[in-house]
Order: structure tokens, then sequence, then C-alpha cells
């Protein structure tokens, strides 16, 4: 039997903050934060995890990544062959900055890359999707930028806009968790119309104000009525630590998928404003790190090592 050459692959998956305050579901923006992962196929099969979930992950079939993995796999009809997980992660987990979309990804990327499927980043957001249950994170996750994903299109319609350059993006990253299926539990079944109707009309100024740097217009575009009000209850200190940010100089402020990360947009002081929300995070007896970045525009990344 010849044995399997072996091929080295360099994935990289960025974090995302997923609603932007109205669009639920629905906006979706990468950041320059990564898990990255050295993918070893031919060989043995096994997984390093070093960062954040070191200590929590599991490391066998039932990790994320490998799922995804195996269900592309599947779907194209195909065996995966021996693959080693090297996996460096900086994207917290439960936090609403896309830590299982950015497990969703590596693993049909890697996927991708091991099969030589070469997959059309449409498919895949549409898989990941399936996955992950909503597309708001993986979409941005895969493409890079500003996404708009229109959730029951088939195939899965992804909008992709490049946010104005200058944009920066002040985190305070409390470190408790909160798990998006607990947070989905406290959401309302039904919505008046005229709630529906302020979150349509803010959704579509959030990404004008992002594509063409409306800032003035981004304080009332990041107001929402159907989940912030509702996971903000659950959040220690959230509304101080909203209203610090703006008084240090933030353009808009929003919870970052369901939270508990606050993600504040901003042009200039991001570092003072980042600050401002630690500030107040710790007057409410809430431990937490801050992260100062910028749009990540590439998304997810394979590069096969020579």
């Amino acid at each position: 039997m010849t044995k399997m050459k072996k091929r080295v692959f360099e994935i990289r998956v960025p974090a995302t903050t997923a609603n932007l305050g109205p669009g639920f579901d629905s906006l979706g923006l990468a950041m320059r934060i990564y898990n990255r992962v050295t993918l070893t196929v031919g060989g043995d099969d096994g997984m390093e995890i070093e960062g954040y979930g070191a200590d929590e992950l599991p490391r066998d079939e039932s990790n994320l990544m490998v799922r995804a993995a195996r269900m592309l796999a599947e779907r194209e009809g195909q065996a995966l062959p021996p693959m080693h997980w090297a996996a460096q992660h900086d994207i917290p987990l439960a936090r609403g900055m896309g830590s299982s979309s950015a497990a969703i990804v590596a693993g049909l990327m890697a996927a991708d890359a091991a099969l030589g499927l070469r997959g059309l980043r449409g498919p895949l957001t549409h898989l990941a999707a399936e996955i992950e249950g909503h597309p708001d994170n993986v979409a941005p996750a895969l493409v890079g930028g500003l996404t708009i994903c229109m959730p029951g299109s088939e195939p899965m319609e992804v909008v992709r806009v490049r946010p104005l350059e200058g944009l920066r993006l002040a985190l305070l990253v409390p470190n408790y968790q909160l798990s998006t299926e607990s947070m989905r539990r406290v959401l309302p079944r039904e919505v008046a119309f005229v709630d529906a109707v302020f979150n349509l009309s803010r959704s579509a100024a959030m990404v004008a104000a992002l594509e063409h740097g409306l800032w003035t217009t981004l304080k009332e575009a990041c107001r929402d009525r159907l989940h912030q009000p509702q996971r903000m209850e659950l959040m220690d200190g959230m509304k101080a630590i909203f209203e610090a940010a703006y008084e240090a100089g933030a353009h808009g402020v929003a919870v970052s998928g369901s939270g508990p990360t606050a993600v504040a947009f901003c042009t200039e002081g991001a570092d003072v404003i980042a600050q401002a929300m630690l500030k107040a995070a710790k007057s409410a007896r809430v431990e937490a790190e801050t992260r100062v970045t910028q749009p990540d525009l590439d998304g997810a990344t394979v590069t096969q090592k020579e």
C-alpha cells in the first residue's frame, strides 16, 4: 500500500460580531481577531488546542471542527483522510464573538482543503448556517467584511459590503459565558408591528452608515427592540457600559451577538473608549478584558505550506 503523502495547510478564521444592534440574525461583521489551525493531512489523526477553550473543548470526533468537516465530506460522498489539527484559539468561548461559527468554518475549510473540493463560499455558507442554526456569524467568518444574510432564501443569499476604511471596534469582553441557546430563550415569540418597522429602518441605516461613514447616524442605527433589551437585563452593568462608551466618543454601541460582549463602533480614541467601558464594568463588579480591532475584509483563508 502506498503511504499517503502528508500535506500541511494553515487555516485562519476571523471572529465576528453579529446583529449589530437591530439586524437580528441578518447582519454580521468580521473582525481581525483569529482562530488558527495547522492541519496536517495524512499520517495520524489527533488534535491539539491552545488558547481559549484549551481546558474544556473535546479533542475527539465530538469537536465541532471535526463534526463540520465530516458533514461536508458526507455531503460530497467522500471519506476524510487522517487529519491532525493543531488549533490556536484567540476567540473567547460563548462571549458573542462567533467562537462556534469559527469552529464550523474551520472544519469546513479543512475538509474542503483535505479533499481538494475547492468549494464555493456560497454553498459552504449554506451548510455552515445549517450546522450553526443561523447565518449571521458564519457568513462574515467565511467571506469577511459586513454581510447581510437573508434567512429562508434558497440557496442562502448573502450580500457582502465593504465597511468604510477607518472604522475601529472597541470590545468589552466580560469573563463570564452566555450560550446563544440560553439567550434565545429570553426572546419574545411575537413582536409588535411597530417594533418590526423600527428595526427594519435601523438595520438599513446601519448598513448605510458603516459603508459610507455616516458616523452621526450610528447611535440611532444601533437601537433595537427585538433582542437587546431582553438580553441586557441578564448582563450586569451593560447599560452603564453603553453609556460610558458614548460619553468617551463612540459613534454607536451594540451587544455583540447574544452577548455578553459589548462592541463600540468608533473612528478615533478606540483605546480610550475601551478603557471607559472597562471602568464602567469594574464599577458594576464585572471582571472583563478589552480588545481594540478593526474589520477583517478577507474572511477565512487556507494556505498550503510548502
